[in-house]
């Protein structure tokens, strides 16, 4: 028997309001991808369709 493995959680910091309205492009589906979060000084993105997490290096810093 296998067994199944937990997801990794990625703990995610809240983004601010400018920023939730970026997208990008799924790197699965090739969907538009809304804003999730943020890691660090990268937003991380979440695809409605595939239900895929990924990050972007965003090209102006995040000054809050």
């Amino acid at each position: 028997m296998s067994k199944r493995r937990r997801k990794a959680e990625i703990k995610l910091l809240p983004l601010p309001e400018p920023f939730l309205s970026e997208t990008a492009a799924c790197p699965v589906c090739g969907k538009d991808a809304e804003a999730f979060g943020r890691r660090a000084l990268q937003i991380v993105f979440r695809c409605k369709t595939c239900k895929v997490l990924f990050k972007r290096a965003h090209s102006f810093s995040l000054d809050f």
